[in-house]
């Protein structure tokens, strides 16, 4: 892998910038939420991080999944009060650096970004909250790092567990040529239409109606960032093929079954990333792992935040065995 990759730096006095800083505030306001920007600095590679810290009390680590963009767990922060949460936005998202996913092994991405941002938080043996392509990083760091990771929470199928993929139209962006033609339709036209989106990922129109503005708006401006578009891309042709996942970023069931920390599975009936046949096999091969299905798709925690703060609350206070 390339040793300089391509980096993105965010201009903080962009106008897409300022905006999107604004629809933050406004939707974690919408919540009754104040949180703290706290950045940091990687050295493997040289990119910033941006990272938001809400509540107090004992330490959770939350990654998200997508292009990387905190912001959506905004109303699950807001079922978990009393708790410190500390959000990482992936690079790429949430006004981290950009980086082009193609030029680094995106493992050891992923367990630099979640161990940097351990470190600056003083995080020695943390639960994490996670989605995704989140959940997929957060495995990696349990599996690299085990005494660092007390329990996690994953929120829908983690990214390529048990030889899952994205659906086709999304891993048609990592097709060469074609992907440039599909991007610019994953950009939001509007505000009033950004959610939309979400019916692609399982959820229902009625739990997207249940949505607030500020959602829409905060979604919609920090979709507008330069980093977003060539996030989607580059990551997707990092991980995903035309037919499948790329089998060296798969997480296959030997590695499952190394997993040491207790993990709940939350997912939704309408996951399009992975069924429940996929949930139900995973929950099997780990250890110590249950699993709460859903009537949700694959963000549970927008479609259906009370349900899903109160089941990830129950888990957290459990003591480990």
């Amino acid at each position: 892998m390339n040793d300089n990759p391509t980096i993105t730096r965010i201009d903080y006095d962009d106008p897409r910038s300022k905006a999107a800083l604004d629809a933050e505030q406004r939707l974690f306001a919408h919540y009754g939420l104040e949180y703290k920007v706290h950045f940091v600095e990687m050295s493997e590679p040289n990119l910033r991080v941006r990272v938001l810290e809400v509540g107090a009390g004992q330490p959770l680590l939350m990654v998200p999944g997508g292009t990387g963009d905190a912001l959506f767990f905004a109303a699950l922060m807001a079922e978990l009060r009393g708790w410190r949460m500390i959000a990482l936005n992936r690079p790429g998202g949430g006004l981290s650096d950009g980086i082009d996913h193609r030029q680094v092994d995106v493992r050891r991405l992923a367990i630099n970004t979640l161990r940097s941002v351990a470190d600056a938080f003083e995080l020695d043996h943390v639960p994490i909250v996670c989605n995704s392509m989140g959940g997929l990083w957060s495995f990696w760091f349990a599996l690299d790092s085990p005494e660092r990771v007390s329990k996690m929470a994953q929120m829908g199928c983690p990214a390529l567990i048990l030889n899952t993929s994205a659906p086709f139209f999304m891993r048609l962006l990592g097709v060469p040529g074609i992907n440039r033609f599909i991007a610019p339709k994953m950009k939001p036209k509007s505000i009033d239409t950004v959610l939309d989106g979400l019916r692609f990922q399982g959820s229902s129109q009625e739990d997207i109606d249940r949505m607030p503005k500020a959602a829409a708006e905060a979604a919609y401006h920090f979709f507008q960032l330069p980093t977003y578009l060539d996030t989607w891309i580059t990551l997707v042709s990092a991980v995903a093929t035309l037919t499948g996942g790329n089998r060296r970023y798969q997480l296959r069931a030997e590695q499952l079954q190394r997993v040491q920390q207790p993990v709940l599975f939350v997912w939704g009936e309408n996951d399009p990333f992975g069924n429940l046949r996929i949930a139900r096999q995973a929950a099997r091969i780990i250890p110590n792992a249950k699993l709460h299905e859903m009537h949700t798709g694959h963000l549970p925690f927008l479609d259906k935040p009370q349900e899903c703060g109160r089941i990830i609350r129950e888990f957290l206070s459990e003591e480990i065995q």
